[in-house]
C-alpha cells in the first residue's frame, strides 16, 4: 500500500499537471518563469502566518532580530534575512513573493505565496486521528492548494493571456517539496539531524541515530519521482538534494564561510547548541550573534539567510539538482545568470578582468555631521535654525554658510574635487537629484543605531531619528526613480561607478551615552552593535550594486576639547603626556576601530568583487597632535578655533554660531574647529592621507587616471 507521502506526491503532481499545458516531448528544458507560486512551511513563509495571527498574540518572527540583517524590520520570515524563496526570485529577476493572507490584488506578476509557518503535508483530520493535534495544522498542504485553486479564476480575469498559459509560465515552489508549471522541483528534507533543537531535544539518543530518519525520507521521495517520470515524460522532474547541500556545511564549515562547530543555533540561549525551548529565539531577552552569516542554524529550527544563499546557488547552479537546471536559453553571457553569480559572489572566484582601478562617476554618502554638506540645516524649522546657519560657519572658503559644521570645506568636498565631481548635494531640501550630481544623505547628529533602541536604553535626542537605517531605507525608495530611464542592470552599473562613503557613523552613538551619565563601559557594550548597523548598511549596499565602499573608523575621541571639557580632570595619569589627549577615551576609538577592521575583513572575504577601503581616520588625526608643527598647525593644538572659556575655548552652552562667540584669526593653524568638529585644513590633509596613502585600506589605485591627473 502506497505511503501517506507518495500519495500526496502523486495526487498533487496529477493536480498541477491538469491545470498546466502539457508540452511536447520536443520541447525545450530551459524556461523562463514570469512568476513564482509557493506552498508549504516556515522554509518559504514570506508573512502569511505573521498575518493570520492574532495580534495580540503575535508570533515570534514578528520582533526582532528576526528579519536583522536583510530586511532590518521584521517581515515574518524565519530567518536573519532572505529565505530561498527570495533568493530564487531575485535569480530570476522577479520581485519577492507576497504573503497571499492579508494582501490585496495578487497577481501573477507578483507571484503568490501560500506558505504558512507550521503547514503540514497531511490533513489535519488524518493528523488527528493518529491522535496529533495543533493550531498549525488546519493550513495544511491541501488547504493551501484549494486557496490557490478558488482565486484562479480571479487571478487570471483581468489579463488577455490564457490562464493556462500564465501558470505555465510560473515556476511553483512547495517549501520542501517544490513543484513548478512544466518543471517540477522536488527537494528532499533537510538533515533534521544537525537541527539545534533537535540535538538539544534529543541530546540522549546515539550520533548514528540522528540522520537515519530524513535518509528514509528522501529515499522514498526518490523512489517515487523516479516513477512519476515515468508516468510523465513530458514533464521535467527534478529532485533538490537540499540534505546534501546542507550536510556539506557541517562537514567543512570553513571552506563556506561558517565558523567550526557549526550545529549552535546563532539566536538562542542555553546548552551546547544555544538552545533552549520555550527561551527561544524572539523572546525577550534572548541574544543573537555578532555575525550571523558565520551560522549555518539561525534559531534552532530555521538557517540564515547566509545559508539559504548558498544553497540556492547550489540548487540553481548546480550540483544539488538532478537533472540539473537548463538555462541554455538564457545565453551563456545572461545578465541574468552575471547578475546571479554577483549576487553569490562569496561561493565563487572574482574575474580577473575586473579592473582595480576606477574612475568614479559620482559619489554616494551615509553619515553624520563630518559629511553632511547640508540636510540638517534643510531639516531644521526656519524659525530654529542650527548653529551652522550662522557666521562664522563656512567663513573660509565658501564666505556664507552651507549647513557644513566647519569652517569651510569636508573630506567628501575634498574627495569630490580630487575625482574632478561636483561637490555633493544634500539630499533634503534638493530637487532633481541624480547620479551626475551625487547625493548626499548624512545628517548632523546622525546615529549608526536606531532610535528604538536607544530609547530602550534610555537615549532620547532630536537626532535620532535619522539614523544610518533610515538614511538607507531612503535611498532604497528614490533608486527606482533615480534609474527610471534605465534598465536595473544599468542601474546596477551606475551604482557601481559610484564611491561610497559610510561616513563616520557612530560617534554619536557613543556621545549621546556619555551626555546620559553612562559610564565608559556602558558605552563600550555598544561597540559590536554600532559595527553591525554599519555592516548590515554595507551588505545592503552590496546587494543593490555597489562596489567600492570608503568606511573611516573613529576619530580620537580624547583629543576633542568638547570631551576634554565635559571629562576634564586633575589626575595626570588619564592624559597622554605627549599629546595632553584623554587616554582612556581615545582607547575607545581604538577598541571600535579593531572591531570594525575585523568585520570589514570578513565582508572582503564574502564579497571578493566589491572594494571595502578602510579610511583609518583614527592615525591620519592623531599625528596632528603628535607633531602638530609639521603639518602648519599651532603648538599643543587641542583648543578649538570658534568658541569661548577654558582651557581648550570650548564652554557647553556657548558654542561657536552663538552671538558673542568668536573664533581665532588662521583656522588653518588649528585642527578644531569648533569643539566637536574640525577645521577645513584638517580635512583637507585627512582626504589627502587617505586618497594617496598611507591611511586608506587597502590603498587606492589610481594608475587608470594617470599620474599627472593623480598629482593635480
Amino acid at each position: 500500500m502506497a505511503s501517506p507521502l507518495k500519495k500526496l506526491i502523486s495526487t498533487f503532481l496529477f493536480l498541477l499537471s491538469s491545470t498546466v499545458i502539457i508540452a511536447a516531448s520536443s520541447e525545450s528544458l530551459c524556461h523562463p518563469y514570469k512568476s513564482i507560486i509557493s506552498f508549504g512551511d516556515s522554509i518559504a513563509d514570506t508573512g502569511n502566518y505573521l498575518r493570520l495571527s492574532d495580534v495580540n498574540h503575535l508570533p515570534q518572527a514578528a520582533f526582532l532580530p528576526y528579519g536583522e540583517t536583510f530586511f532590518h524590520p521584521p517581515s515574518g520570515r524565519y530567518s536573519d534575512g532572505r529565505l530561498i524563496i527570495d533568493f530564487i526570485a531575485e535569480f530570476l529577476g522577479l520581485p519577492y513573493v507576497p504573503p497571499y493572507f492579508g494582501s490585496q490584488n495578487v497577481s501573477f506578476e507578483q507571484g503568490i505565496n501560500f506558505a504558512v509557518y507550521g503547514a503540514t503535508a497531511l490533513d489535519r483530520a488524518f493528523l488527528m486521528e493518529k491522535g496529533i493535534e495543533s493550531d498549525f495544522t488546519n493550513v495544511s498542504l491541501n488547504v493551501q492548494l484549494n486557496t490557490f485553486k478558488q482565486v484562479l479564476p480571479n487571478l487570471c480575469a483581468s489579463s488577455s493571456r490564457d490562464c493556462r498559459e500564465m501558470l505555465g509560465d510560473s515556476l511553483i515552489l512547495m517549501g520542501e517539496i517544490d513543484l513548478g508549471g512544466k518543471t517540477f522541483l522536488v527537494p528532499g528534507n533537510f538533515p533534521i539531524g544537525c537541527s539545534a533543537s533537535y540535538l538539544t531535544l534529543f541530546h540522549n539518543a546515539k550520533e548514528e541515530e540522528h540522520d537515519p530518519f530524513t535518509e528514509y525520507h528522501n529515499d522514498q521521495l526518490k523512489t517515487e519521482l523516479k516513477r512519476l517520470q515515468k508516468l510523465y515524460p513530458h514533464v521535467n522532474i527534478i529532485y533538490a538534494d537540499y540534505y546534501n547541500s546542507i550536510y556539506t556545511f557541517f562537514q567543512e564549515p570553513a571552506k563556506y564561510g561558517f565558523k567550526n562547530r557549526p550545529l549552535a543555533a546563532c539566536c538562542g540561549v542555553g546548552g551546547k547548541y544555544n538552545f533552549t525551548v520555550n527561551e527561544e529565539c524572539g523572546y525577550r531577552g534572548v541574544n543573537y550573534c555578532q555575525n550571523p552569516s558565520e551560522y549555518v542554524n539561525w534559531d534552532g529550527y530555521h538557517l540564515t539567510e547566509a545559508a539559504y544563499r548558498k544553497i540556492a546557488h547550489g540548487l540553481l547552479n548546480g550540483p544539488y539538482a538532478t537533472p540539473a537546471f537548463d538555462w541554455s536559453c538564457l545565453g551563456s553571457a545572461s545578465k541574468l545568470i552575471s547578475s546571479f553569480l554577483l549576487i553569490f559572489s562569496s561561493t565563487i572566484t572574482v574575474d580577473s578582468s575586473e579592473p582595480s582601478c576606477r574612475s568614479y562617476k559620482s559619489i554616494i554618502s551615509f553619515g553624520d555631521s563630518g559629511a553632511d554638506t547640508g540636510n540638517y540645516l534643510h531639516l531644521s524649522d526656519v524659525n530654529h535654525p542650527p548653529q551652522a546657519a550662522f557666521p562664522p560657519y563656512g567663513e573660509t572658503f565658501f564666505h556664507a554658510h552651507t549647513g557644513r559644521n566647519s569652517d569651510g570645506r569636508l573630506i567628501i568636498d575634498f574627495i569630490a574635487e580630487f575625482l574632478r565631481l561636483p561637490y555633493v548635494p544634500p539630499y533634503f531640501g534638493s530637487q532633481n537629484v541624480s547620479f551626475k550630481q551625487g547625493i548626499n544623505f548624512a545628517v548632523y547628529g546622525a546615529t549608526a543605531l536606531d532610535r528604538t533602541f536607544l530609547m530602550e536604553k534610555g537615549i532620547e535626542s532630536d537626532f535620532t531619528n535619522v539614523s544610518l537605517s533610515v538614511q538607507l531605507n531612503i535611498f532604497n525608495k528614490i533608486l527606482p526613480s533615480l534609474c527610471a530611464s534605465s534598465s536595473p542592470h544599468d542601474c546596477k552599473e551606475m551604482l557601481g561607478d559610484s564611491l561610497i562613503l559610510m561616513g563616520d557613523i557612530g560617534a554619536n552613538d557613543y556621545d549621546y551615552m556619555f551626555f546620559q551619565g553612562k559610564s565608559i563601559n556602558d558605552v563600550e557594550e555598544l561597540v559590536p552593535l554600532v559595527i553591525k548597523a554599519i555592516s548590515s548598511a554595507l551588505v545592503d549596499l552590496i546587494d543593490l550594486g555597489g562596489k567600492t565602499f570608503v568606511v573611516p573608523g573613529s576619530f580620537p575621541y580624547g583629543c576633542f576639547p568638547a570631551y576634554l571639557t565635559l571629562f576634564q580632570t586633575s589626575k595626570e595619569k588619564e592624559y597622554d603626556t605627549f599629546t595632553g589627549c584623554l587616554s582612556w577615551l581615545s582607547e575607545l576609538g581604538k577598541n571600535h576601530d579593531e572591531q570594525l577592521k575585523t568585520e570589514l575583513k570578513r565582508l572582503r572575504k564574502l564579497y571578493p568583487h566589491v572594494n571595502i577601503i578602510y579610511a583609518d581616520y583614527y592615525n591620519s588625526m592623531y599625528r596632528f597632535f603628535q607633531e602638530p608643527a609639521k603639518y602648519g598647525f599651532k603648538e599643543r593644538p587641542l583648543g578649538a578655533c570658534c568658541g569661548v572659556g577654558g582651557q581648550y575655548n570650548f564652554t557647553i552652552g556657548e558654542e561657536c554660531g552663538y552671538q558673542g562667540v568668536g573664533y581665532c584669526k588662521n583656522p588653518s593653524a588649528y585642527v578644531n574647529w569648533d569643539g566637536y568638529h574640525l577645521t577645513e585644513a584638517t580635512h583637507q590633509k585627512m582626504a589627502h592621507g587617505l586618497l594617496k596613502g598611507p591611511y586608506a585600506t587597502p590603498a587606492f589605485d589610481w594608475s587608470c587616471l594617470g599620474s599627472a591627473s593623480v598629482d593635480t
